[in-house]
């Protein structure tokens, strides 16, 4: 009998795949093995030719659930004669090629076992099978095996074991597998950091118990560590914020179920498909007049129509949500502006500044992640908020030519995010913060020095954002310089921006033209000016930059980003009898200053989209300073929301020699806001004039397929305005797989860096052609 040997490529690693193939092996009656590696699952069967196809074609179009096939093979090989099937161990010391599973949300049949009285994983908080538990946070090298994670200290017990040896058992070769006799110890520490003595049945009780009686509490999960507390307990809310310097910004709400959920929030089918789906991440619903449960609504979003809502992603969550049956605040454990934490004791030195209790457990997370955030627009619009848990590292398809080049793109600033390229593969990894802090810029090293190391990447060519200021940039020259990589190529942020949206559409390689509506809240232009309402044309893999909003001075440089009054002043500029609106924002002093520094020669000016809504939400009395990024846009999309006109209205912009004039529009907001006051009525035609604005901009270039990008785009209300009046006239691209935040710089790299090599390789072709 001939051998086969099949090599399957992808996310095939901690999906159980081996035992899936075992099994379909045995039902088949075919010998041989299947080896975890580097570069995928390596299969080796003893078949003649046509039960192998069959063999194969089963795998392919079968595979378990949470597997992804990019590509495989099948051809002979030298005959060898096998007695059984088996899994065998890897011994290739291959270069990786394959994709890293996330991190998979806890699923219906471990929460069985959770609530089984019967059987031996009752109540037992690290509960895992096959199909979920964690995965890309505990994986220390590849391949994915027990003993290449953080698990490996942990011995299997007798009955473990067995279940982990039976072909039949649901955890058969369950690298994560797990129970109360071999259990991951759990620990809980009070504010003198001493450890309470307590038997491990009983903690979740103890900890649900305080919660209850109103203390806040940091448990560790799946990606670091959280802060959690009654979320109907207004007092406690109030002590979080205070402790965590976090005074208005929204806090997400954990649910112990669906039930409870929808006692507070409205939840339509999709929503609720995305709550229960494997990744379990954030997602943004709208709130109900009146929340039943008794959430404290205002203490948890001030000023805001939606909450986050979440559903526990893993058994200890699981198993706390339903012993206080209430909804739980549940936030990142760090101190704001910080990344997660998520070291045992890095926790025990900073969260009791914040938290009575911590819980620990002996499981180490070598690669940390927030909660994933998502929300669905009125349309059914998805815009990913934050990329993280459960959706890091991977991307498919890879929208690029194939090429032997390897990269490493440093992306952005203010959403901390890389991107590599290897091997016909892309990782984009998790959501790493704001890079203007040391702690974030130390969470963005380590999780490259592991995710590189653990890919063994040797990187040809580095990309950086073009903004000499920023972080990422200098990093990426640190980074060549130390890896001695020649080739350090910095890209134009918004154009970075434009490619990932069109990558993720695979609109590289169009001839069509292509419309680009790139706006957010900065970005160094090729003028040195701040950028951040652009309009690009893609055509013929060039692109080119066709109108902005009209330049405004840039006022005080990134305090603006803080300061939405510093936007209205210098919107104001050359409206001075308007001025009074805002002067009591400042006081006398501020105001003399601001005004010198806004008399004299800019600095540097902007066409920033963010900036320009920042300043008009100030003008109407939303927001003068900031708590945190997007603070007075959230809240005016919120009341505009409010605002159900029988037609919409709006106010013009002038299109012109390249530049979007926005006078008219200003003077007409501030005559309407100071005659009528309907500050919702005006929020939502602010919102829709841009939305029409987008509308005149593609009559203007006479352009029928437009791609958007930027932060401005996580608005969901514009998103839904836009396809309300453009859907069937004009062809919409968004982002599917990415935020349109600055997540998406990184992978926008690796496309722009893409196209410009495809134009080399064309011209040198055309030129070697001519000769």
């Amino acid at each position: 009998m001939e051998t086969f040997h099949i090599h399957i490529k992808g996310m095939v690693q901690g999906v159980g795949f081996r035992p899936f193939v075992h099994q379909l092996a045995n039902e088949m009656n075919l010998c041989g093995y299947i080896s975890n590696t580097k570069n995928g699952v390596h299969i080796e069967i003893n078949a003649d030719e046509k039960t192998a196809v069959v063999f194969c074609q089963n795998i392919l179009q079968h595979p378990p659930e949470n597997a992804l096939i990019t590509g495989h093979s099948i051809s002979r090989t030298i005959t060898k004669s096998y007695l059984n099937f088996s899994i065998i161990p890897d011994f290739s010391d291959d270069i990786p090629d394959l994709f890293l599973t996330p991190d998979i949300s806890i699923c219906e049949k471990c929460k069985h076992d959770l609530s089984d009285g019967q059987g031996k994983r009752y109540r037992y908080p690290f509960t895992t099978c096959l199909q979920c538990g964690p995965r890309y946070s505990i994986l220390k090298k590849l391949p994915y095996d027990r003993i290449n994670t953080t698990m490996s200290h942990l011995n299997m017990c007798t009955d473990c074991l067995q279940e982990y040896q039976d072909i039949g058992d649901r955890r058969y070769y369950s690298q994560t597998n797990s129970c109360p006799e071999c259990a991951i110890q759990m620990h809980i520490y009070d504010k003198t950091t001493s450890e309470i003595a307590l038997s491990q049945d009983v903690m979740i009780t103890y900890l649900s118990n305080a919660i209850l009686a109103g203390k806040i509490v940091s448990v560790k999960g799946t990606g670091g560590f959280l802060l959690m507390c009654d979320a109907t307990n207004k007092q406690t809310i109030s002590d979080l914020r205070q402790k965590k310097h976090r005074p208005t910004k929204p806090l997400a709400v954990m649910y112990p179920d669906l039930t409870m959920a929808e006692k507070d929030v409205i939840i339509h089918d999709k929503e609720k498909s995305i709550l229960q789906n494997k990744v379990a991440p954030i997602l943004l619903c709208r709130r109900k007049n009146i929340c039943l449960s008794g959430l404290c609504n205002e203490e948890i979003a001030p000023e805001l129509d939606k909450i986050g809502v979440m559903l526990p992603n893993n058994p200890l969550l699981y198993l706390i949500a339903k012993e206080c049956n209430k909804p739980l605040v549940t936030t990142s454990g760090n101190i704001s502006g910080s990344p997660i934490l998520y070291k045992d004791e890095d926790a025990l030195t900073h969260l009791f500044d914040i938290a009575d209790l911590i819980l620990t457990f002996d499981r180490e997370i070598v690669m940390p992640q927030d909660d994933s955030v998502l929300q669905l627009t009125e349309t059914g619009q998805k815009i990913i908020l934050r990329r993280s848990r459960g959706l890091a590292p991977g991307y498919f398809p890879h929208p690029f030519s194939d090429t032997n080049e390897r990269l490493i793109a440093f992306g952005g600033e203010l959403k901390g995010s890389f991107a590599i390229y290897q091997n016909g593969n892309i990782y984009i990894s998790q959501y790493l913060g704001d890079q203007q802090s040391l702690e974030s810029q130390i969470a963005f090293k380590q999780s490259m020095t592991q995710l590189t190391a653990m890919l063994n990447i040797k990187p040809d060519v580095i990309l950086a954002d073009s903004h000499p200021a920023y972080h990422s940039t200098s990093a990426a020259s640190a980074f060549s310089i130390e890896h001695d990589v020649k080739n350090l190529v910095k890209i134009q942020h918004h154009k970075a921006h434009f490619c990932a949206v069109l990558a993720e559409n695979s609109l590289l390689h169009t001839c069509e033209p292509i419309l680009g509506i790139v706006w957010d809240g900065t970005g160094y232009g090729d003028d040195h000016q701040i950028w951040g309402s652009e309009v690009f044309l893609y055509e013929n893999g060039d692109m080119r930059r066709l109108a902005h909003l009209k330049y405004f001075n840039h006022l005080m440089k990134d305090k603006m980003s803080r300061e939405p009054r510093l936007s209205a002043l210098s919107l104001f500029k050359e409206l001075p009898a308007h001025q009074h609106i805002i002067e009591t924002y400042f006081n006398e002093t501020e105001w003399k200053y601001y005004h010198k520094v806004l008399s004299g020669k800019p600095e540097t000016m902007t066409s920033s989209m963010g900036r320009f809504l920042d300043g008009i939400a100030c003008i109407l009395g939303i927001g003068s300073i900031q708590q945190y990024e997007g603070e007075t846009v959230m809240k005016m999309e919120a009341l505009a929301r409010q605002h159900i006109p029988q037609k919409e209205e709006f106010y013009n912009f002038d299109i012109a020699d390249g530049g979007i004039n926005f006078d008219r529009f200003l003077t007409h907001v501030i005559i309407e806001y100071t005659s009528e006051d309907n500050v919702p009525k005006i929020c939502r035609k602010v919102l829709f004039s841009l939305a029409r604005l987008v509308e005149l901009l593609a009559e203007h270039f006479s352009i029928e397929r437009i791609a958007f990008s930027g932060g401005v785009f996580q608005n969901a209300l514009l998103v839904d305005m836009i396809k309300s009046l453009l859907d069937g006239k004009k062809q919409l691209y968004f982002h599917k797989q990415l935020s349109p935040n600055d997540e998406c710089i990184g992978f926008g790299q690796l496309a722009f860096y893409h196209i410009q090599s495809q134009k080399e390789k064309n011209q040198a072709f055309i030129n070697c052609a001519e000769n």
